[in-house]
């Protein structure tokens, strides 16, 4: 346990120094993000995050006996991603162009490490659902492609993605520990170190300030896959301590917001990767809650949401309730962000006053 602790610090430690300075050089390479449309940040914030919390990874992994394939694996998969997001984050490529490579990167992780969805368990009560060799596979692919995006469309506001991210490691970690999960444990240890680094440049804490850099395509992206990544991990094999249902607890508000993000636009006959500004944050936002606020909103339902779902497991709720209880709450989740006002509205005039109004951007990159 000393090692792994050792690999999360050092993780948080390579994560900082290279934010500090990588800051500079994004900078003169022009990998910055420029306030204007949909974008309401001060200045031109350098896009670094990613890449650091990636490099914190490589460090923290490295320090570590894990397997080679699996290791290598993680990392080379994780190697395509931030290429991919930082060649976005500077270009602005296309949802179409990007797709190609989070494709690549889970089919690494397929064959390179083996993580697969097997099976869903008994989530509708009717009986346990296994999939075949190549139906695994294919949805294995699915479920990863649908982190990334979904953390994707998390990162429209500072120390959201991050935040969400931090704390779906934390309860990866804790049940790694419970249940003796080396490998998990380990890599969400050091997810937590690197996160954790990179949220001291981009939480929203000080009313008035802005961002010192943004995590990106690259980081966002980098987070769902490792998100995912451990979740299967934790949810698959013979000694596996959660079931499917479970770990969605875990990632409930980016589920929640992919999900009605791709309802909502197919309703209205236009693209799922199409751009808005209808996302849970938008919603917040406009209703008065400003970046402080809104960020506390997500913060506490993360938080909410990841303890029900460890409470479910520790009580033994069957599979067939808690995702009820998981759909009820997305639904109830869903019709509260519409209803912001008057959530607003009930919060005393004092706080309103005083509430942050901190610097927050809205990516016109991500769907």
């Amino acid at each position: 346990m000393i090692l792994q602790i050792a690999a999360a610090a050092a993780s948080f430690f390579t994560c900082w120094l290279a934010i500090v300075a990588l800051r500079s050089i994004a900078i003169a390479v022009d990998l910055v993000d420029r306030p204007g449309g949909r974008k309401t940040h001060n200045g031109d914030v350098p896009v670094v995050g990613g890449l650091a919390m990636f490099l914190g990874v490589v460090l923290g992994v490295g320090l570590l006996p894990l397997p080679g394939s699996s290791a290598g694996a993680f990392l080379s998969a994780c190697a395509i991603l931030v290429t991919v997001g930082l060649n976005d984050d500077r270009f602005d490529l296309s949802p179409w162009t990007r797709f190609p490579g989070q494709i690549a990167a889970a089919l690494v992780l397929v064959i390179g490490s083996g993580a697969m969805v097997v099976t869903l368990g008994n989530p509708f009560g009717t009986g346990v659902i296994n999939f075949s060799e190549y139906g695994s596979i294919g949805f294995t692919i699915f479920i990863v492609i649908s982190a990334i995006n979904a953390f994707n469309m998390l990162d429209g506001m500072d120390g959201l993605a991050g935040t969400v991210a931090l704390t779906s490691f934390l309860a990866i970690a804790y049940v790694s520990y419970t249940a003796g999960l080396e490998i998990p444990l380990t890599i969400s240890l050091v997810m937590i170190g690197a996160v954790s680094a990179f949220l001291l440049f981009n939480v929203p804490l000080r009313g008035g300030s802005t961002a010192q850099c943004f995590m990106g395509d690259a980081g966002s992206t980098l987070l769902g896959f490792c998100v995912a990544w451990l979740c299967i991990q934790i949810s698959q094999g013979a000694t596996k301590p959660v079931t499917s249902v479970t770990i969605l607890w875990f990632v409930a508000l980016p589920l929640y917001e992919l999900m009605w993000s791709t309802i909502r636009r197919v309703i209205r006959g236009v693209s799922p990767f199409k751009a808005d500004t209808n996302h849970f944050h938008h919603l917040l936002l406009k209703a008065g809650f400003g970046p402080r606020g809104a960020f506390a909103v997500f913060t506490t339902l993360t938080c909410l949401l990841a303890g029900l779902g460890l409470l479910c497991r520790h009580y033994g709720l069957p599979d067939r309730s808690s995702l009820v209880l998981l759909a009820v709450l997305g639904c109830v989740t869903i019709r509260l962000m519409y209803r912001a006002q008057v959530l607003w509205a009930l919060v005393p005039a004092s706080i309103r006053r005083g509430r942050g109004r901190g610097a927050t951007t809205l990516d016109q990159a991500s769907p």
